[in-house]
């Protein structure tokens, strides 16, 4: 393969993409300097090419509007740097930013390796380092997006949920995610820009020269109009898209431009993995390792639910008589200070993890009933719970019990008064989003609702089928506002993988340490256990954890931790 090649393969992972590579490979070896360019196969569902596009157009600076306001020329560099980018917010300070001198990109907000080695920094998993990221201008009253940067990675895992994206379900598919970003708040766009920000990509798009450094080391200097028609003789095969993805942007619309570009950078995001074999199991962490040297199931069987498949491991677990712990003699880690290990206490950890309450049973039961949501091996269930972090946002500003007493609207009062609750849209580009905004002082009016701001949103029509086969399935009758109340702080279930690389935890990164996150449990298990939880979810019942249990679990977390990078 040529320096290209692997410069344009950085972000990917070699498993789920072994067939395309293999492709790849074969048609390098029938010859691709004939003077024509090679052929692709059709039939492709993914291509080494979108995703090095893909990766190009996430790092790709020029599509913001901080760039279309001062840029002399698409293929010029910028006068002047977006201040904003200057230095990158930590929960402890700043950091030099790695995109001084540029303008807002995806990658601005969900770091990898940019800080490697860097004290107060280190690795990412495609997250940041703070508790809300900063966005390019003020607007609708916000300096800063309403959540934490969630980590990408493992975003796109196979379920069998419906994909829902952002910790509050607002986009249904990868595509929606990209258009939504590019052409909003997050990259300097208002709402009643969204027209300009298409016209504007597609100009980058059209006028690109490939000059850049970025484009240089991703897609060998080829320009995008090159790249997406497909028809010229420099376009070696690992960057050559397959004739159904291929555009000819000079007859394209600005739309379908913008489109394709969320097409390809969709695909990247779908090919930012943690470690597997080629089985598809996961290997990078200790706690994988363990399982394996054990005998202990490591995958979900064919047919077989996520929730069984875990009290089958639980099982497993507790039957181990004389179990063989890893230690730094079978691995270690090159980017973390942690040890390589699976050990006693990890051991008891990954058991609270799995244990199920027995109701009336009393008190510090060291049960977690952790899986019931963060079901193994993903260690997610891909779905929603209020856990109790918007109450607590909201009571440590106003008072111990002020969410209880918020006013919540009803379905028909919410859309009636659109715009004194919802979130901005081109259709309301004056909306407060007074319940997407963190808890403030001096206005009781402010909190964090979560799906409850997307779920029956009319601006937001994409994901509302899926929501309500989910919110439905939860709540068995939803004839009182489609089950509006229920949906109530409640935001998607992380990821618990690589967790030392996505602090702050949350999606108000309110939770600096995994030992202020099992605290955190303790704490509003028991609210829960007394009814003085807010919308509370039903796994809390079988939630029974004290300051026992916090050295064993944080522990076991830990024990998740893997050497993620981009290469």
């Amino acid at each position: 393969m040529s320096q290209s090649h692997t410069q344009a393969g950085r972000g990917r992972k070699d498993f789920a993409r072994l067939t395309i590579v293999t492709a790849s490979l074969c048609l390098a070896i029938n010859g691709c300097g004939a003077g024509k360019a090679p052929l692709a196969p059709a039939s492709e569902a993914t291509t080494p090419a979108a995703d090095s596009i893909g990766e190009r157009v996430f790092i790709d600076p020029r599509f913001s509007e901080y760039f279309a306001a001062h840029m002399t020329g698409v293929n010029d560099p910028l006068p002047a740097g977006d201040p904003i980018l200057n230095t990158v917010e930590t929960t402890t300070g700043t950091l030099p930013g790695p995109f001084a001198g540029q303008a807002m990109n995806c990658r601005s907000c969900h770091f990898v390796t940019e800080f490697q080695g860097v004290s107060g920094g280190g690795n990412r998993t495609y997250a940041d380092f703070t508790t809300r990221s900063p966005i390019p201008k003020p607007m609708n009253g916000f300096t800063h997006t309403p959540r934490n940067s969630m980590q990408m990675v493992d975003s796109f895992t196979p379920r069998t949920t419906p994909l829902f994206l952002h910790f509050d379900g607002e986009f249904a598919t990868g595509e929606d995610l990209v258009r939504g970003t590019m052409t909003g708040r997050n990259f300097g766009w208002t709402p009643t820009q969204q027209q300009q920000a298409i016209a504007h990509i597609a100009r980058v798009v059209r006028e690109d020269d490939g000059s850049s450094q970025l484009a240089q080391d991703r897609t060998n200097g080829l320009s995008y109009s090159v790249l997406m028609l497909g028809t010229d003789p420099r376009i070696t095969s690992d960057l050559l898209l397959p004739p159904n993805l291929r555009l000819d942007v000079t007859k394209a619309t600005d739309q379908q431009i913008v489109d394709e570009l969320a097409a390809f950078v969709s695909q990247y995001m779908h090919d930012l993995l943690y470690k597997r074999d080629q089985f598809k199991r996961y290997i990078g962490t200790p706690y994988d390792n363990f399982l394996r040297v054990n005998h202990l199931p490591q995958e979900v069987l064919a047919g077989e639910t996520r929730a069984a498949y875990n009290q089958r491991l639980y099982k497993a677990v507790l039957a181990l008589s004389n179990p063989t712990y890893i230690t730094t003699a079978d691995g270690s880690f090159a980017y973390h200070k942690n040890p390589y290990q699976f050990g006693a206490t990890e051991l008891a950890g990954l058991k609270i993890f799995l244990n199920t309450a027995t109701a009336g049973a009393g008190d510090n039961q060291h049960a977690g009933n952790c899986a019931a949501c963060h079901q193994a091996p993903d260690f997610t269930d891909f779905i929603f719970h209020n856990t109790g972090a918007s109450q607590e946002e909201y009571d440590n500003v106003h008072g111990s019990g002020a969410f209880l007493k918020l006013h919540i609207p009803s379905l028909t009062e919410r859309n009636a008064s659109f715009d004194l609750y919802l979130p901005a849209s081109p259709n309301h580009p004056n909306a407060t989003e007074s319940f997407r905004h963190q808890a403030t002082a001096g206005n009781p009016n402010y909190a964090d609702l979560g799906l409850w701001n997307i779920y029956q949103n009319p601006d937001i029509p994409n994901p509302q089928t899926n929501l309500a086969t989910f919110v439905c399935a939860k709540n068995k009758d939803c004839s009182v506002d489609n089950g509006l109340a229920s949906t109530i702080a409640q935001f998607k279930t992380p990821i618990l993988r690589d967790l030392e690389d996505s602090a702050p935890y949350l999606h108000n990164g309110s939770k600096l340490k995994l030992n202020d996150v099992i605290e955190f449990y303790i704490t509003n298990s028991r609210l829960a256990h007394n009814g003085l939880l807010r919308n509370a979810p039903a796994e809390f019942a079988n939630m029974s954890i004290s300051e026992d249990d916090v050295n064993a679990l944080v522990a076991f977390l830990l024990s998740l931790t893997e050497d993620y990078d981009d290469a």
